[in-house]
């Protein structure tokens, strides 16, 4: 009886091992995929795969290329997640649905101040923001997506009329004009926020838009005024302009062959009740 357990599982060892040998010693199972593409030619055979069961992002290439009578492989697995800048974007990606992905965008613009007091004119063309999106997190479809990001945000709003921005001893920002003999060059109001962006996005072809708040964190306004007396130059600056911590525009961008646009308006006044001048502010310009 010992001998003939013995024999059996001898011989189950010597089965085992036969088969293993002839097991192919790399070998790729892709269960349920999406899209099988072969390719072959005289020299090179290619094989793509799409999606597989529970990861329709699945990327699969394999290249078998004949050389001097022997086979050269060259396989690669793609994920589903990229980084880019503005809109370089992974253009492997783009075949393959949704896109996760890590981008990053740069705004240049001007600004507009509506509400401002009649007795001073916001130059638009003269007052800029610059915005950097350090990291935006994208999520598309087809057609239909959303992004969340983080940034920066500066804005100054600049007048060259016969007034200037001061803060008072109570420090309410006001207007005032300039004594007799100045030459006024301009009067700023500038602004440093941390920015939330959160859109909605939608595409078609080589268009199209998005639609969201951006939340402004506003951690420092300050206003500056310089003009000419008795041929030189003089500046006056103030800090501790009271803004409101927090204020939310409504912004829109266009996506199109010719450029990205994109335009902000805020709703809510940027300086806090009871300190001084109330206005809105908005923005528009370009991105990448």
């Amino acid at each position: 009886m010992k001998k003939s357990i013995l024999f059996f599982v001898a011989m189950l060892s010597v089965t085992a091992a036969k088969a293993a040998s002839f097991m192919p010693p790399d070998t790729l199972v892709v269960n349920k995929p999406n899209r099988v593409t072969v390719i072959t030619t005289d020299s090179m055979q290619t094989i793509h795969i799409e999606g597989r069961d529970g990861n329709p992002q699945y990327n699969y290439r394999n290249t078998l290329q004949l050389v001097d009578s022997n086979y050269v492989s060259t396989s690669g697995i793609d994920n589903d997640f990229s980084f880019s800048i503005g809109p370089l974007h992974n253009k492997k990606c783009k075949e393959t649905y949704p896109i996760r992905q890590i981008s990053m965008h740069f705004y240049a613009g001007f600004n507009g101040a509506p509400g401002m007091p009649n007795s001073v004119d916001i130059s638009s063309f003269r007052s800029w923001e610059l915005w950097w999106v350090i990291a935006q997190y994208d999520y598309l479809t087809r057609h239909h997506g959303f992004s969340a990001g983080f940034g920066v945000d500066w804005r100054n709003y600049r007048t060259r009329d016969d007034v200037q921005f001061v803060l008072d001893g109570d420090e309410h920002l006001g207007l005032t004009g300039y004594d007799d003999g100045m030459r006024p060059k301009f009067s700023r109001i500038k602004v440093f926020s941390l920015t939330f962006p959160v859109q909605y996005v939608y595409r078609a072809g080589k268009f199209g838009f998005s639609l969201g708040p951006v939340i402004n964190l506003n951690t420092h306004a300050s206003v500056l005024s310089k003009w000419k007396e008795d041929g030189r130059t003089v500046k006056e600056s103030h800090k501790g302009v009271h803004v409101n911590p927090v204020t939310v525009d409504l912004m829109a961008t266009l996506h199109a062959p010719f450029g990205n646009y994109y335009f902000k308006y805020s709703p809510s006044h940027l300086v806090k009740d009871g300190w001084g001048l109330r206005f809105h502010t908005l923005s528009f310009g370009v991105f990448f």
